[in-house]
Parts: C-alpha cells; sequence; structure tokens
C-alpha cells in the first residue's frame, strides 16, 4: 500500500465529510429561516412542548437529505479517481439520470396528488412521477448492470467502480425521496 494514496483518501474523505456537513446545514439553515407557515420553526413551541417527529424531519430532513446526495456523489469520485483506468462515460449516465430522476420527482408537490380512485385528478401529475420513477429505477437498473459488467470484464474498470455506481445511484434515490417527503410547502 502507498502511504500518500492512503492518506490523500483519508484527505479526501474529510473534505467530503465536510462538504456534506455544509451542505446539510445549508439546507437546515433555509427550512429553519423561510417556515412558510409564517414563523420561525425553532425546538419548542409556545407553550413549552416538545415538536413532534413531523416538525423536526421538516427542518432536519432536508440537511439529512444534502449530506446523503453529498455521499452518494463521493462514492463515485472515490471510484473515478482511484481507477487504474479510464471509466467510460457510460459509466456516468446512471448517476446522472439518478440526479434527473430525483429531481423530477421533487418537482411534485405532495399537496397537489389527489388519490381518490374515483375522481380523474391531475393525469399529468401521475404521468410526470411515474417517469420520474421508471427514470430513477432504470437508472439503478442500469449501474447494477454495469457492476455485472465490470465484475466478469478484466480489461475494464474494476469492481469498485461499478459497485460505487451502485451506491451512489441508491444514496441519490434515497436522498431525493428523503428531501420529497421532509421539505414543506
Amino acid at each position: 500500500m502507498d502511504l500518500n494514496r492512503i492518506s490523500g483518501r483519508i484527505t479526501g474523505f474529510t473534505g467530503s465529510v465536510r462538504l456534506c456537513v455544509q451542505i446539510g446545514f445549508f439546507f437546515f439553515q433555509f427550512s429553519y429561516n423561510f417556515d412558510l407557515s409564517g414563523g420561525r420553526s425553532c425546538c419548542w413551541r409556545r407553550d413549552h412542548r416538545a415538536m413532534d417527529l413531523a416538525e423536526l424531519w421538516a427542518i432536519f430532513g432536508p440537511g439529512f437529505s444534502g449530506a446523503v446526495f453529498g455521499t452518494g456523489w463521493w462514492f463515485w469520485v472515490d471510484a473515478v479517481v482511484c481507477s487504474s483506468t479510464q471509466v467510460p462515460f457510460l459509466h456516468y449516465l446512471p448517476g446522472i439520470f439518478a440526479s434527473l430522476g430525483a429531481l423530477m420527482f421533487n418537482c411534485v408537490r405532495k399537496e397537489d396528488i389527489d388519490y381518490s380512485p374515483y375522481d380523474e385528478g391531475e393525469w399529468r401529475l401521475k404521468l410526470w412521477l411515474f417517469i420520474a420513477y421508471v427514470v430513477a429505477f432504470v437508472s439503478l437498473a442500469a449501474s447494477v448492470g454495469l457492476l455485472i459488467q465490470d465484475s466478469v470484464v478484466k480489461t475494464g474498470p474494476s469492481t469498485w467502480t461499478g459497485v460505487a455506481g451502485v451506491f451512489q445511484c441508491v444514496f441519490v434515490l434515497i436522498s431525493g425521496l428523503m428531501y420529497w417527503t421532509s421539505h414543506s410547502e
């Protein structure tokens, strides 16, 4: 093991953790300062009762979501930087499309979805969500396919590149769902 490579990975990891914490702090500060219900968010109500879990999730959820998103991309950047061969652009596409899918389903407000089975509702909105989830899960399937290809073919990127691609897609999609359930509008 090369000591410079190990120390570089540790330095890269601490820098990534610092970036994830800063992204999380930004989202926490945004959700704290711009509460859309009219008042400032705080840890105690006026009558000094503890906040319920939904209010805490609304405050801290976007920060956790940003940290999970940064962690997913950190796995991918680590795999690309530490790869002994050049990673083809095809391997970048599942993570890019997973991020696009997370962005697509975060464009929909939860309040706009009509769950009535008898009413026609907003079919365009439901179609948009369906397409967003298809994009998200196809990107996950593509990353698993690239992992299998990387483990079978010895001339391409290492297996760690495939594993990191799967981790990236999973973490990005989880962060998108975390943000969708936590942001309030």
